[in-house]
């Protein structure tokens, strides 16, 4: 555990340096802020058109800091050939994998505090009160987050951070397309059934962590809308996780 704490703890301070998460982090919150100007043109639709864009932007921008992120995470420590100093020490690949994982969770963790704080301070200015729904929504939005990165340490190492982006976005679009494509496949000959059934099932439904249309229209999400994504998380981040290790012990190293 040591060891994992110290890689987490040295990543952490690597991505919070990083100037292109700063970037990011300072349109997100400038985008939080402008959803006071849209509110004021929305005919009298003022906080649901806040909740409706902060959770959005919360959402966009922490999925777009994962990816530039974690595309990178693993591949320039293997150009860098940091990676075999590493290694050469009583550190294993497992401990490697987790530790990198978990500083670039920690630094997402902290990005997300950071944009609720101003979302939460934005719902309260326009006389939203405190909107603790939203805190559901986040949280769903921090699981995804938690297993996109896993996704993104996978493809990192295997690929350069470019295809990493690429196959980033792909999965993040068919994911949330998974239960539309499902269901326009109903009426379709069995073999097209067959397929999307399969796609269904190989790739993540990214769309189970998404309940922000409930928040915005103040229903509480549900246990099971809570619970389950949460069990999902786990287990896909712990399998994309064991699948990084694995390819990266295959590699030449």
């Amino acid at each position: 555990m040591n060891n994992i704490w110290v890689i987490a703890k040295n990543t952490f301070k690597e991505t919070i340096r990083d100037k292109i998460m700063y970037g990011i982090l300072g349109f997100a919150l400038l985008f939080l802020m402008s959803t006071l100007f849209f509110a004021s043109i929305s005919l009298g639709e003022d906080i649901k058109v806040v909740k409706d864009l902060g959770l959005a932007g919360i959402y966009i921008f922490s999925i777009i800091i994962a990816i530039f992120l974690g595309s990178s995470l693993i591949y320039k420590e293997i150009e860098k050939r940091t990676l075999y100093i590493m290694l050469s020490k009583p550190v294993s690949t497992t401990q490697f994998i987790i530790g990198k994982y978990l500083g670039l969770l920690l630094s997402l963790l902290l990005n997300l505090v950071l944009m609720t704080a101003i979302y939460l301070a934005v719902v309260y200015y326009e006389k939203g009160g405190f909107d603790t729904l939203a805190l559901w929504a986040i949280l769903l939005n921090f699981l995804e987050v938690s297993v996109f990165i896993a996704l993104t340490v996978l493809f990192s190492t295997l690929t350069t951070p470019l295809a990493s982006t690429i196959y980033s976005i792909i999965v993040l679009y068919i994911g949330h397309s998974l239960s539309l494509v499902r269901k326009a496949a109903e009426k379709s000959p069995e073999i097209i059934r067959w397929l999307a059934d399969g796609v269904y099932y190989l790739f993540p439904n990214l769309e189970k962590f998404n309940v922000r249309n409930f928040i915005v229209y103040s229903v509480h999400p549900t246990s099971a809308q809570i619970i389950y994504p949460l069990l999902y998380s786990v287990l896909l981040t712990a399998i994309l996780l064991w699948l990084a290790n694995l390819l990266l012990k295959k590699r030449d190293l």
